[in-house]
């Protein structure tokens, strides 16, 4: 069985209706929620005005692969909290401002960025660590779908949407319907 862990992402900025119908299958296939411990995500519980926040307790290797490639690809800012697995990764939280590089912060298991010795020491004035923990906290924008013309996504299922749009493919990080013994 693949190690997994409990996994948060919040996703922001501007996508077109196609790329949210991609987007909402996505998150289907990777059996996120809007709750923790809450119900699969469904289109139409997104909240007009606020970026996107998914859930997963069973994230496999704490992260979203094909999500998170995803919204990189499209320059749509997110940042992804997980807890640590024994043995696997430390808890961390991850940044994508929409350009650049995707950031990695230490973290605790309640999500919060920590600085470590190393990080201390990489920062000869409390300025620049405060900047350091700024550029952790950075602010997700809300999720604004570009034109009214959606097509139907409440109709998006976890039997519709396929492999395809989960990124397919083999690899220690499967997609959520691939959980279980690996094979």
């Amino acid at each position: 069985m693949p190690d997994c862990a409990f996994a948060s992402i919040v996703i922001g900025g501007r996508v077109s209706a196609d790329d949210f119908i991609t987007l909402c299958h996505l998150i289907v296939c990777e059996g996120l929620s809007r709750e923790e411990d809450g119900e699969e995500f469904s289109p139409e519980l997104r909240s007009e005005g606020q970026p996107l926040r998914l859930f997963d307790h069973q994230a496999i290797g704490g992260r979203f692969g094909a999500l998170e490639e995803w919204c990189e690809d499209r320059g749509l800012p997110f940042t992804r909290t997980c807890a640590g697995y024994p043995g696997g990764w430390r808890a961390e939280r991850v940044v994508f401002t929409g350009r650049g590089p995707v950031e990695d912060y230490p973290a605790d298991n309640d999500g919060n960025v920590v600085a470590t010795s190393e990080t201390v020491k990489a920062h000869e004035h409390i300025s620049t660590l405060r900047a350091w923990f700024a550029a952790a906290e950075f602010k997700i924008p809300p999720l604004v779908i570009t034109s009214e013309d959606v097509t139907s996504p409440r109709d998006i299922s976890r039997a519709s949407a396929g492999r395809e749009e989960s990124g397919g493919g083999g690899g220690e990080h499967r997609s959520q319907l691939q959980k279980g013994p690996a094979t």
